[in-house]
């Protein structure tokens, strides 16, 4: 029976085999390719001959058998098929039943995947619309518009909160000790909250909603608001300016003359601590144009110094002014002996002034007015002098013609030549009036002649103070025509045998007078002087009130000895001082 069931497992095997054969070479099939390239047949490698079994297997069976050999019936048995590997699948000649078992076990799940993927992509596809439509009109989860949290805010709502901040929105600055605060009323602030959350919606991409929502989102950067630039300036420049107040000033470096060393030197910078108003309304307009509410005053924003000592214009500039410093002289008088004053550097430092370029200038215009005032102090003409007289009687006298005068122009010519030069010594000082002497302030004379109206007597005193000569005297009649001047004059004359004539009246065409003198010394013009007077009574020189009635027509009358002695101790040019 063994044997028998390995014959028919031969034939019916063989012609299975063969059947399938036909199948694949009918329809071209892979199997068959593969044959020719030389592969082994199926039943070559499990050790059966397909011609035995091709002549077993009935004609209309080929390709259909199941694996395994078949019986007279069509039907495997059991140990057959155990023997019968799985084939290939063949062409439509022959689909054997093994291989239509195989498709069916893999076509359910791969339509299962497809069903799943399906639904999937349905879910995304309706989270993602939704993700849209959401972010169409609002912000993105953790998204900050300056202080404001505008997270899922529609546009409407972020609006809101950026209409009601402006309102109460200040910007607070502090630093370096200022502190202040600017309200949205002060710096006339505004927002257009529209304009803002337009702009900021702008960075949402609704169609990548699922990439960006995921980040934090800060839009500060939008953020923009107005003020009103000069009203926000005033209300800073407002408070720097009462702040500075009190605050310490920089200082340029700068060209400064020190005494001490009779030297220019170069002061250094000072750094201070006032604020530079400009800078911190600057930084608020900053701070309001991006809704910051702090201003944070730094060092930066001091008021500095805009000259350092390193700048070398300084050092060009001290040199040169030292050069001119060099002129050391003192001003004197020949004429007076008295020392007028020194030129040196103390002194021109007054007159020297610096230009942007720091290079020195000398003011003239200010040292001639140093020159005036030192010329004032010996310009004596027509001043008032009080001075005590040889008996020890103090007088005081104003007005006349006699006096000093300092040629101002020639002096301030030759003190100009001195600094140009460098020049070191004596600078004579020039008059272009003199008088007889310069003891004193208050007594600019020597030798004098004082006529005292009050007594109605005459002295003449030396230039030491002592009494040479005096006498008794008659002046003019105390009225408005003949009444002798006061004042301090200097002597014109000394002439002898003159005849004094009075103006001509128009009536006779003659001189009202004509009285001739020996001795003639006028002192106001050549129509007022000291002269004797014979035709006067002797008892007259002794009368204080003589003059009232015997007064003479504003000449000095003298007894005609007493004139004699004066006319020849009294010199042109001596001071004659009268006074009441």
């Amino acid at each position: 029976m063994k044997g028998q069931r390995d014959n028919r497992f031969d034939h019916a095997g063989q012609q299975g085999f063969e059947g399938r054969a036909a199948g694949r070479q009918g329809t071209g099939g892979l199997t068959g390719g593969k044959r020719a390239s030389g592969q082994q047949a199926p039943a070559a490698r499990y050790g059966y001959s397909a011609q035995g079994a091709h002549r077993a297997a009935p004609q209309g069976a080929r390709g259909k058998a199941a694996p395994g050999a078949t019986g007279a019936h069509g039907m495997a048995t059991p140990d057959q098929t155990a023997y019968m590997p799985a084939m290939p699948g063949a062409g439509s000649g022959g689909k054997g039943a093994g291989g239509k078992s195989s498709h069916a076990s893999t076509k359910m799940p791969h339509k299962a995947v497809f069903i799943a993927l399906g639904i999937f992509i349905v879910i995304l596809a309706i989270a993602y619309g939704a993700g849209v439509f959401v972010f169409h009109e609002r912000f993105y989860p953790q998204t900050s518009l300056g202080s404001l949290d505008i997270s899922m805010n529609t546009r409407e709502e972020a609006a809101e909160q950026l209409t009601a901040v402006e309102s109460n929105y200040e910007v607070a600055v502090s630093g370096e000790g200022l502190d202040f605060v600017v309200s949205a009323e002060d710096g006339g602030v505004s927002i257009d909250a529209d304009a803002v959350i337009s702009s900021a919606a702008s960075d949402v991409n609704p169609w990548l909603w699922f990439i960006q929502m995921w980040g934090t989102h800060d839009e500060t950067s939008h953020l923009a608001a107005s003020s009103d630039e000069g009203a926000l300036a005033d209300f800073v420049r407002a408070q720097v300016d009462e702040f500075n107040a009190d605050a310490e000033p920089s200082e340029d470096a700068s060209i400064v003359y020190s005494s001490n060393s009779g030297a220019y030197e170069i002061k250094q910078e000072v750094y201070g601590t006032q604020v530079a108003a400009d800078q911190v309304a600057s930084a608020v307009a900053t701070a309001i144009a991006t809704m910051q509410d702090t201003v944070r005053v730094t060092e930066d924003m001091l008021v500095k110094p805009q000259v350092l000592s390193d700048d070398e214009r300084l050092a060009s500039g001290r040199d040169a002014a030292n050069a001119m410093i060099k002129c050391d002289v003192t001003l004197k008088s020949s004429d007076t002996g008295v020392q007028a004053g020194e030129v040196n550097g103390d002194v021109i430092s007054q007159w020297i002034s610096f230009g942007e370029d720091f290079q020195p200038t000398l003011d003239e215009e200010a040292m001639g007015a140093w020159i005036d005032d030192l010329s004032s102090a010996y310009n004596t003409i027509g001043t008032t002098r009080t001075y005590t007289r040889g008996d020890g009687k103090e007088v005081t006298a104003e007005g006349g013609d006699y006096g000093w005068s300092v040629d101002s122009e020639t002096l301030k010519s030759a003190v100009k030549d001195a600094i140009d030069n460098g020049t070191q010594g004596d600078l004579e000082v020039s008059f272009t009036s003199t008088g007889n002497g310069y003891t004193k302030a208050g007594m600019d004379w020597g030798a004098y002649c004082d006529v005292d109206l009050t007594e109605q007597h005459a002295y003449y005193y030396d230039a030491s103070g002592d009494l040479l000569w005096e006498s008794g005297i008659v002046s003019g009649v105390p009225d408005a025509e003949n009444s002798t001047p006061t004042g301090i004059y200097w002597l014109k004359n000394l002439q002898q045998d003159v005849s004094l004539k009075g103006p001509i009246d128009p009536k006779t065409n003659k001189p009202e007078w004509d009285s001739p003198v020996d001795y003639w010394m006028p002192f106001v013009d050549n129509l007022v002087g000291l002269h004797d007077a014979s035709w006067q009574p002797s008892w007259v020189f002794s009368d204080a009130s003589a003059y009232k009635t015997y007064g003479s027509h504003g000449c000095v009358n003298l007894p005609t000895k007493k004139a004699a002695q004066l006319f020849d101790i009294i010199q042109i040019g001596d001071p004659v001082i009268v006074h009441w």
